[in-house]
């Protein structure tokens, strides 16, 4: 599959339309591209510009049928209401409904998403590695990549260590698995900024946000070319 082109898509087109993604097709994703994704990462504000990120890349299709099968566990655990009984997700509200499915979804099928990305740092260096991952998730929307940030590894993280050779003093702060989309990209639906925020005080409203349609203003920073 081809990567779109970035340069259809603006900046605040891929902050209204990135989504997660959790159901892939097992079309590979050519080294360019994900050399691209990782371009961008490292472009992201570290402090003291430290750039203490490392990106752990697992192609290996032993070692992501080992981590699909931890990965399960997680969600056999977690979710188990869900695993024993299925029809269960059908009783949720509509949106719960979605996420609950693609996720149920995604830790059967995560072993054959073609990539596995651990954004690996120093335990302590949370700040550094959360804007490098939101690079990843706009650079993947960029160029029509599917992704979602987990942290279902972590209930095996002594095991999945071990299996990637993960030094004792960094952590794998996140696992992204990366592949060309089954689902579509956004707009996706968002409580508005006036509920969410408060002017000096916790609780007092932001009368300015309380004027601005719900919806929000995507359509006065997209692009004008077609979406991708």
């Amino acid at each position: 599959m081809e990567p779109a082109n970035p340069a259809t898509i603006g900046l605040f087109e891929a902050l209204y339309s990135t989504r997660a993604i959790r159901r892939f097709t097992a079309d590979p994703v050519p080294d360019e591209v994900l050399f691209q994704v990782l371009d961008a990462a490292v472009r992201a504000p570290a402090g003291s510009n430290m750039q203490v990120w490392h990106f752990l890349i697992v192609r290996d299709p032993e070692k992501r049928r080992q981590i699909g099968e931890w990965y399960w566990q997680t969600w056999a655990d977690y979710g188990r209401q869900y695993v024993e009984d299925p029809s269960r997700i059908d009783a949720l509200p509509r949106q719960m409904r979605l996420v609950v499915r693609s996720t149920d979804e995604l830790a059967r099928t995560i072993a054959e998403v073609p990539v596995h990305l651990f954004v690996c740092g120093p335990k302590t260096a949370a700040g550094t590695i959360y804007p490098a991952i939101q690079n990843i998730l706009l650079a993947c929307r960029g160029l029509g990549l599917g992704t979602v940030l987990t942290g279902f590894h972590r209930r095996h993280e002594e095991k999945v260590n071990a299996l990637l050779g993960i030094p004792d003093d960094q952590e794998a702060h996140g696992l992204l698995p990366i592949g060309w989309p089954r689902d579509r990209f956004g707009p996706v639906n968002r409580r508005p900024v006036s509920k969410v925020t408060s002017l000096d005080t916790w609780g007092n409203p932001w009368e300015y946000a309380r004027t601005q349609p719900e919806e929000g203003l995507r359509d006065r920073w997209a692009p004008a070319q077609p979406r991708a």
